[in-house]
């Protein structure tokens, strides 16, 4: 009886969607998301200039770029909520807290230029960083809460500081990714409502979209735990910056043609 328990156990278990199907996923909808964003609208359409933008809509095929740009701009809402999910997990089953912090940290800062270069045409722009401090910082917020796990108060404090600090410092997405990762964090042990907090949270931030990208957290219902078994660990890491990259040296380089 327990032979047939346990096997039915494992079976269970490999029913669904992995981490590595659900981060692959997300990751193809933010190339979609940056592609609309860096190569659509400041490469063929804005050309970070108002009347570059004016005139480029203004032709047949200018109206081509912006309808694509709006079906991969769509793509892209996906992305955040499972990002900040499978940053939760990573939080529940790291054994080494402050080299995952580090290793996302690290990760923030070497995309800052890449990413205000695409955004802004700039080597730094204080008006927004990139989305990657935003869930670094959601990791120390998650650790105040398990640190101060038995004091309710202290711990929403913590999340309301960081909420605070993602605000100032103008990180992307800030607020809502703290939030879901906070509330995502605190209701793990209760799917249901774990998942109902999330979408919350996405649903309040995404009223400009019409609330579709709460349809993301149908993907991650079926989550079953696991990680998966694609080896691209490393691949996420140095993926951000550098497609950023390359997306910026295509703008430059369809310039000089």
């Amino acid at each position: 009886m327990s032979t047939y328990q346990s096997v039915l156990k494992s079976t269970k278990n490999h029913i669904g969607l992995s981490g590595g199907f659900l981060k692959l996923f997300a990751v193809l909808m933010m190339t979609a998301y940056d592609f609309a964003v860096v190569i659509i609208q400041n490469g063929k359409l804005y050309g970070y200039s108002e009347e570059y933008y004016q005139m480029a809509i203004a032709t047949a095929e200018g109206m081509r770029w912006l309808k694509l740009y709006h079906i991969l701009h769509f793509c892209g809402c996906f992305c955040v909520p499972i990002f900040a999910f499978l940053c939760v997990e990573g939080f529940l089953h790291s054994s080494h807290f402050w080299k995952y912090f580090g290793r996302m940290l690290l990760l923030a800062l070497l995309s800052e230029v890449p990413f205000d270069l695409c955004m802004y045409n700039e080597t730094y722009h204080f008006e927004l960083q990139n989305p990657v401090f935003s869930l670094a910082l959601g990791l120390l917020v998650l650790y105040g809460m398990k640190r101060n796990k038995k004091r309710v108060g202290r711990k929403w404090i913590g999340v309301a500081l960081g909420c605070l600090v993602a605000y100032a410092a103008h990180f992307q997405f800030g607020i809502p990714i703290l939030l879901g990762m906070a509330l995502m964090y605190n209701f793990h042990k209760e799917k249901n409502l774990q998942m109902a907090c999330g979408a919350l949270v996405t649903a309040a931030a995404s009223t400009s979209v019409h609330f579709l990208p709460v349809l993301c957290f149908l993907p991650l219902w079926f989550y079953n735990g696991e990680r998966g078994r694609l080896p691209l660990k490393w691949f996420y890491y140095f993926y951000y910056p550098l497609h950023l990259m390359l997306f910026y040296a295509m703008i430059y380089i369809g310039a000089l043609l």
